[in-house]
């Protein structure tokens, strides 16, 4: 019960009370129930978690006992695309409702993408901008579609030759471009709150002439397209700009779809 008291006074003297009593005993209930709710809901995350940790460990010790070929880097793929999704799903099982704070995935995903560099040329890897929160529902899919963009670039931006040059007078970024021949890759992230704008560029090679999302034969690529159309409601766009640039706008408030966009 829940006891309020009121005094009343006439002229400045105490001449009573008024005494309010609620019930909260059913309001208490579901305050419970809403936090035992909460507590199963992480306890889920969490789980999931641990079992995608587990299928990608199995795929890895697969790999381990297969010739270097198609077979391994197949194995690899698959084990790197689930690591990503049990990324969200470890943050998921941390914090409180659905919505997650993107930039902790962000920051495990370039992790796990320089972990994965195996080039005698350094790469660089860097963030700026803010995601902001995101829901689940967008977290995942964007998980993967970082994670396929970033190891894209890194694997295959760098392996014809010397890192572009920037176009004459176009900004140098950071001021540590490629004196020493190092490659580079460039995640930027914008949330204005209607819409997400993610750009990942790279001083690579740049992409083939005549190169069209829309008709890739690259597995990852058309992972990345399906499910920034299908899942993300959103559009994708690649070209070529001392590099290779991929350009992702995709609406995070519910009702804001954008049409589909077409390469470049």
């Amino acid at each position: 019960m829940l006891v309020r008291c009121i005094p009343l006074l006439s002229m400045g003297e105490l001449t009573g009370a008024v005494v309010l009593l609620r019930d909260v005993t059913d309001l208490r209930r579901r305050d419970r129930l809403l936090v035992s709710k909460d507590a199963t809901i992480r306890e889920i995350h969490h789980r999931v978690k641990n079992n995608l940790q587990t299928i990608s460990s199995l795929l890895r010790l697969q790999g381990r006992r297969l010739a270097p070929g198609e077979g391994r880097t197949a194995l690899r793929e698959s084990e790197r695309r689930i690591r990503s999704i049990a990324i969200v799903h470890e943050i998921l099982s941390r914090e409180a409702g659905d919505q997650v704070p993107f930039d902790e995935i962000v920051r495990s995903l370039v992790r796990m993408t320089e972990d994965a560099v195996v080039s005698g040329r350094p790469i660089n890897l860097c963030v700026e901008g803010d995601a902001g929160d995101l829901s689940a529902d967008l977290a995942t899919p964007l998980a993967v579609v970082l994670a396929e963009l970033l190891q894209n670039a890194i694997e295959h931006a760098f392996e014809g030759g010397e890192p572009a040059d920037r176009a004459e007078g176009e900004p140098d970024g950071d001021g540590d471009r490629a004196a020493d021949g190092a490659g580079r890759v460039d995640l930027m992230l914008e949330n204005d709150g209607r819409s997400l704008l993610v750009q990942v560029r790279d001083n690579g090679q740049g992409l083939p002439d005549g190169f069209s999302i829309d008709n890739t034969s690259s597995l990852g690529l058309s992972i990345v397209r399906d499910l920034v159309r299908s899942q993300l409601s959103g559009n994708i766009v690649m070209r070529r700009d001392g590099g290779t640039v991929v350009e992702l706008r995709i609406p995070v408030v519910a009702g804001e779809d954008e049409p589909t966009g077409e390469s470049a």
